[in-house]
């Protein structure tokens, strides 16, 4: 099953609950008017105190010890490869592009802004 991963970062200077509150009571609504349609579901992730998983270890990379580096990661499972088509479509269309793009100088940094499509990948994992 196609997913497709948002990784935002909150505008500088705003407070992680104006992103949020906005993110999820103007920018979700905003996008979901359009796509909504195409997601079979859809889950957001609010991280917080991350670390380097190798924190204190010889081998790690302390350049890499900065905090949490995205505020939220969105998750949308697309309901087919013609709906992921189709949202691609859509993503390319000029005025959706003109009303998130102006949403999104509202509340996030767009230059650190990161998506993509992902393969789900379930099998038995860490239980055995």
């Amino acid at each position: 099953m196609k997913k497709m991963i948002v990784f935002l970062k909150k505008k500088k200077g705003m407070s992680f609950e104006d992103f949020r509150d906005h993110y999820e009571n103007v920018h979700v609504p905003l996008c979901g008017e359009r796509i909504g349609h195409l997601i079979q579901d859809f889950r957001r992730y609010y991280p917080q105190n991350l670390n380097n998983l190798y924190h204190g270890r010889p081998d790690a990379d302390a350049s890499y010890d900065d905090g949490t580096s995205y505020d939220a990661i969105a998750v949308y499972t697309i309901k087919s490869e013609e709906a992921l088509a189709e949202l691609v479509r859509i993503g390319q269309d000029v005025e959706f592009q003109r009303l998130i793009t102006q949403d999104e100088e509202r509340f996030c940094d767009r230059a650190a802004t990161r998506e993509g499509v992902a393969d789900e990948f379930t099998g038995l994992g860490i239980n055995g």
